[in-house]
């Protein structure tokens, strides 16, 4: 938790003096990386569940290659 305070009062210290446009800009691209990071979460995710299902297709093939040996 310190470690969030010491970058918040950092985040404050290079907001002060800042004019409302930049403050405006920087609102912006903060929204944007918020944005960025939810959305490769989700793609991230995706990406698990659909080599999940590859993993669970290799071993279905694996098994049935072995059935036919025998």
């Amino acid at each position: 938790m310190h470690t969030q305070m010491k970058h918040e009062d950092e985040i404050i210290r290079e907001l002060q003096n800042m004019p409302d446009e930049q403050i405006l800009n920087l609102l912006n691209i903060i929204r944007i990386f918020k944005k960025s990071i939810i959305m490769q979460r989700e793609a991230d995710f995706c990406l698990k569940k659909e080599f999940d299902e590859w993993d669970a297709l290799s071993v279905e093939a694996l098994s049935n290659f072995e059935a036919n040996l025998a």
